[in-house]
């Protein structure tokens, strides 16, 4: 009830109240208006380096759905060393898993004001994705396979405390998302030892084991291959699944690769929403997206599946699936229009002209509904453009 990764998944009560949640020590907590999450960087725009996995037949890259696994062929395809620039410096992993922090205080900012809280924690517990040693420093690492729009610094914070009281070499500190065969790397600092507000980005960077080259002159095939027949209404009186509310399409992939390698290839509410790091109505957005785009399916009540269709999706090489999922997309209507609109002016369109649109079609009711599903619209259409190599 307290594991709140990301600021999308306080609670409601405490969020309304700007609270958050820190653990003192393994039995006690504290509230308080603290400061706690990092937004990351926009990397829209970040074009992934293309990197390779050696052939080994129990690490493939069809089969990195789990953290776990994302960290091996982080480790074996030495593109951590890459990134941190520690090639040749003997990098190794030596520790993870779940461990204790010591007793040790620290300053963190409070909403509203610039005094900070002075917190004691001791014997709080930490969890260590993956820890790593050369011969220059030590590196402690956060993974995950689906990406959010920030994350709480004290997953960097507790272990840096912990090992900076225990070693001489400089702690490096790396947040890693990896989906859809990519991974995004952020290197952090805190300035200052004692102060968890202190984090700073000191770098980022994207690796992909595919080669993802793809045009606006591949999008623009994809778009007119659909044909006219094959348009999909979505007129909210007929249309036979809700319009989509979930502004991050690349968050409805990642959800696809973990339903992928679940057992039996579902995952009921709950398990969708500790995945997803959100809210349970958030999480269901993200399910109802998919289902929109007939990736996904409720087998079950209360269980979300993969479609066929997603299960041979998940098969096609890196540019192949993205043309598909672009594909998806473009076939419903306000999506195929508007697509037509970028080719033909070169920009994105306004806000304003998006609901104009949805509210000809009849795809959502006038007001703030319109405005935040229009949000959604824009955010899906700036992911298929941004996977062309060009600028519009």
């Amino acid at each position: 009830m307290t594991k709140f990764d990301t600021s999308e998944s306080v609670a409601a009560p405490l969020k309304k109240r700007h609270l958050n949640v820190l653990p003192l020590s393994r039995h006690s907590y504290g509230i308080g208006m603290f400061e706690l999450y990092k937004k990351f960087p926009n990397v829209a725009d970040l074009r992934p380096d293309p990197i390779s996995l050696p052939d080994y037949e129990t690490l493939r890259v069809d089969n990195l759905s789990s953290e776990s696994n994302a960290i091996n062929a982080l480790i074996v395809s030495h593109t951590l060393e890459e990134f941190l620039d520690e090639e040749d410096c003997g990098f190794v992993e030596t520790f993870n898993g779940r461990m204790g922090t010591e007793a040790f205080d620290f300053h963190v900012g409070m909403h509203g004001t610039l005094q900070p809280a002075l917190i004691h924690v001791d014997r709080a517990q930490l969890e260590i994705d993956g820890g790593f040693e050369s011969e220059r420093s030590v590196t402690i690492m956060e993974a995950k396979n689906v990406r959010h729009a920030d994350f709480n610094v004290r997953q960097l914070y507790f272990p840096f405390r912990k090992y900076s009281a225990m070693v001489n070499k400089p702690i490096r500190l790396v947040f890693s998302q990896y989906t859809n065969l990519t991974y995004y790397l952020y290197e952090y600092e805190f300035e200052d030892r004692d102060s968890y507000s202190s984090i700073k980005q000191v770098g980022v960077h994207a690796y992909t084991f595919e080669d993802q080259q793809i045009s606006m002159s591949d999008l623009r095939r994809v778009w007119e291959s659909i044909p006219a027949d094959n348009i999909i209404g979505d007129n909210q009186q007929t249309a036979p699944v809700t319009f989509i509310q979930a502004d991050r399409f690349d968050r409805v992939i990642s959800l696809a690769e973990r339903l992928s390698v679940a057992p039996s290839k579902t995952m009921t509410t709950d398990e969708v929403t500790v995945f997803m790091g959100t809210v349970k109505r958030q999480a269901s957005y993200y399910t109802a997206a998919g289902e929109y785009l007939g990736l996904f399916n409720n087998p079950k009540r209360g269980r979300v599946g993969l479609t066929p269709v997603a299960e041979k999706l998940l098969e096609f090489t890196y540019r192949k699936r993205q043309l598909a999922y672009a594909k998806l997309i473009l076939r419903h209507e306000i999506f195929h229009k508007l697509f037509g609109t970028v080719l033909n002016t070169g920009a994105l369109p306004e806000r304003d002209e998006v609901i104009g649109l949805m509210l000809k079609l009849n795809v959502c009711n006038p007001g703030s509904t319109a405005k935040r599903r229009a949000g959604t619209v824009l955010g899906w259409l700036k992911w298929v453009i941004s996977l062309a190599d060009e600028e519009l």
